[in-house]
């Protein structure tokens, strides 16, 4: 399989130096040369600071995705038209109709589109997805989580913080991970409700976000992300009928990856307790998960099985920035 990469940054270098020896990266593309020819190199790779060589050559199977928000809908669809399958970064798009547009577009072409979220497959979200679909804390009854980090110098300046490149702040940017994760264990909810606020960054758009997702049943799942923790937090906790599963850290500079397991004790009193590292020791390169994620790509792609995952994420984006601005529930 010949893939190539557009975007040499962080993500575009961790998909590439995640890849088994079985892939061969064609080609790199980056209009930074430096950082593009620097991948290049790494990886024995060809070099372009123009993605339409990559959307041209016949022998490119697959095209990764790794840039700015606001160049994903056009590259994904000259891709996806030029018979290439696609995986894009999250968000897929800057809205939904965005993604929508690139969804309709993979069917019509009977390609693949997929949108990263490689938190699905950090070590422990995987034992969570295990202990839940084993009934160890029952059903899921509520789920709350914070995703957020402080910043860093310059942020004011990136592209992220005008509307128009990015389609959002912080919801859209590590938001958008938590409603993946909630999407990946209790599906789609049936309504939302959300607030977004700029409380610490000169900005154009959000920098921190709180919202509920609704469930049947007055299943409620409660968040809060912010670019205001001043520090790099991870947190993800569900509560079941026999206990709850907390989920902290991703390693690296969002601290030691660890899962904590409660059963309920059913006479009162204390829950037993069991305690699960991930993480210690590992830096954020070593991380597992882009190249499990990879594999469960390839794995849509021998199956021909499409996946609508970017869509729904921003579907529920576009939600919580309508209930934010009506000040009330918004219905998915």
């Amino acid at each position: 399989m010949n893939v190539a990469i557009i975007g040499c940054g962080l993500i575009g270098r961790k998909r590439a130096l995640s890849m088994p020896s079985t892939v061969n990266i064609h080609t790199v593309c980056d209009t930074d040369v430096n950082q593009g020819e620097k991948l290049a190199k790494e990886v024995n790779a060809d070099f372009t600071i123009d993605y339409n060589n990559i959307i041209s050559c016949d022998k490119i199977d697959v095209v990764i995705i790794s840039t700015p928000n606001y160049l994903i809908k056009e590259i994904a669809t000259k891709a996806l038209n030029s018979k290439k399958h696609v995986l894009s970064e999250k968000p897929l798009g800057k809205n939904a109709a965005e993604s929508k547009q690139m969804t309709d577009c993979a069917l019509k072409n009977n390609k693949i589109l997929y949108t990263g979220f490689n938190h699905r497959f950090h070590p422990a979200i995987l034992k969570a997805k295990e202990l839940v679909s084993t009934k160890e804390i029952g059903d899921i009854l509520h789920i709350h989580g914070h995703y957020g980090h402080g910043g860093r110098k310059g942020m004011e300046s990136e592209w992220r913080m005008n509307p128009d490149l990015s389609g959002g702040g912080e919801l859209l940017d590590q938001g958008v991970h938590l409603i993946d994760l909630t999407l990946f264990f209790k599906g789609i909810p049936k309504s939302v409700f959300g607030s977004v606020g700029k409380l610490a960054w000169d900005s154009e758009v959000e920098d921190s976000a709180s919202f509920i997702l609704q469930y049947d049943n007055n299943i409620n799942c409660l968040f809060s992300v912010g670019w205001m923790y001043w520090k790099n937090k991870f947190e993800f906790t569900m509560y079941g009928s026999h206990g709850f599963i907390s989920i902290n850290g991703l390693g690296g500079s969002y601290g030691e990856e660890k899962l904590v397991l409660g059963h309920r004790n059913f006479e009162g009193g204390k829950p037993k307790i069991e305690n699960f590292s991930f993480s210690e020791g590992k830096s954020t390169l070593n991380d597992d998960s882009w190249r499990k994620e990879w594999k469960f790509f390839t794995e849509l792609i021998q199956n021909e099985k499409s996946s609508d995952n970017g869509y729904q994420a921003n579907l529920i984006v576009d939600a919580i920035y309508s209930s934010n601005e009506k000040k009330q529930p918004v219905n998915v």
